[in-house]
């Protein structure tokens, strides 16, 4: 069977399968294909907006047809919102049949283990969520893979959404130099791609949870990283004099305003901070910008705007957004 394909390279292959089934696009009656360097994923159509996908392109290519397997849409008939975690998968708390959901996860994704629903939004200063368990494997650990990275975790300790793959990624491409602060690092996603992509960059990774540290130490051993060193400790109090970041990472969405103030405490003149936001599509960057302009005088420095990008949807109207900027002392 000739279908069109999503080409990405095999490091980008999982970001890029689970994103398509996110999108209900990979098409299930065929095999994938590989070669040494490429992946080829089957389209049901072509992608309407590919700004969450990896770098990719698109091929017409025969596939070997496969007994079919339903996706979860055909069997509910509507298409539920879940995130995979490894073999976990976790509904969201405005579920409309949550075990039926469930059910449907279980014959559509046969490496799934384990089925949870959130009951309460993403909260508190570790951003962890209360969690009912559904169907399957009564456990919240499992390993998550992107990029040819491992990361183990607790899904019901620590804070972390695979809905970054894409973004994590265009940062590590972008960082290739200098000492990089991650300044709420939870089990490492940002801190190790960094690492394992740039071995001559200095990654200092700060992290208040002790159960995400935990993980974060972990996961740096077994990806068998040097340059990434793991901080427990506040992002309040930064473990770094003055002039010593040339790039800070601050994906804290809703509350990383109130850190600007020590992230440019720490950082040099014509270092770049990475900052994330979430924005009403009315207006999308502006505060964000105002934000980090404020700060920045207050700190004797003048802003340079960069970039500015929408990572994801986050909820109806609203946006996860980006802005990297560089400060100069004034």
């Amino acid at each position: 069977m000739r279908l069109d394909a999503l080409v990405v390279s095999l490091r980008d292959g999982e970001v890029a399968r689970r994103r398509l089934i996110e999108l209900d696009l990979l098409h299930r009656g065929v095999k994938v294909k590989r070669d040494e360097k490429h992946l080829y994923l089957p389209l049901r159509s072509l992608p309407q907006d590919s700004s969450s996908l990896p770098d990719h392109r698109i091929e017409s290519i025969e596939f070997e047809e496969v007994s079919r397997v339903e996706s979860v849409k055909e069997i509910l008939g509507y298409a539920p919102s879940f995130d995979v975690i490894g073999d976990i998968a976790i509904l969201g708390a405005s579920s409309e049949d949550p075990l039926a959901e469930a059910d449907a996860i279980l014959r559509s994704h046969k490496h799934i283990r384990a089925i949870f629903q959130a009951r309460t939004p993403i909260r508190g200063e570790f951003r962890t969520r209360g969690l009912t368990h559904l169907r399957g494997e009564k456990r919240t650990t499992t390993t998550y893979r992107e990029h040819g990275l491992s990361y183990r975790l607790d899904v019901s300790e620590v804070y972390f959404t695979p809905r970054l793959g894409t973004e994590r990624e265009r940062v590590a491409e972008r960082i290739k130099s200098g000492v990089v602060l991650d300044i709420f690092a939870g089990i490492g996603p940002f801190s190790i791609l960094i690492g394992k992509r740039h071995p001559e960059v200095k990654v200092i990774a700060v992290e208040k949870n002790r159960s995400a540290v935990r993980y974060l130490k972990e996961n740096i051993r077994a990806n068998n990283i040097e340059n990434v060193h793991p901080v427990l400790g506040d992002s309040m109090m930064l473990p770094a004099t003055g002039d010593s970041a040339d790039n800070v990472i601050m994906n804290l969405p809703h509350d990383a305003e109130k850190f600007l103030g020590e992230a440019l405490r720490v950082i040099r003149s014509g270092g770049i901070i990475y900052y994330y936001d979430i924005t009403p599509e009315d207006n999308l960057y502006q505060e964000s910008i105002e934000a980090i302009q404020e700060a920045a005088v207050d700190a004797g420095f003048r802003v340079e705007v960069l970039r500015e990008r929408v990572v994801r949807s986050y909820s109806p109207r609203h946006y996860n957004t980006c802005i990297e900027a560089r400060v100069h002392k004034t």
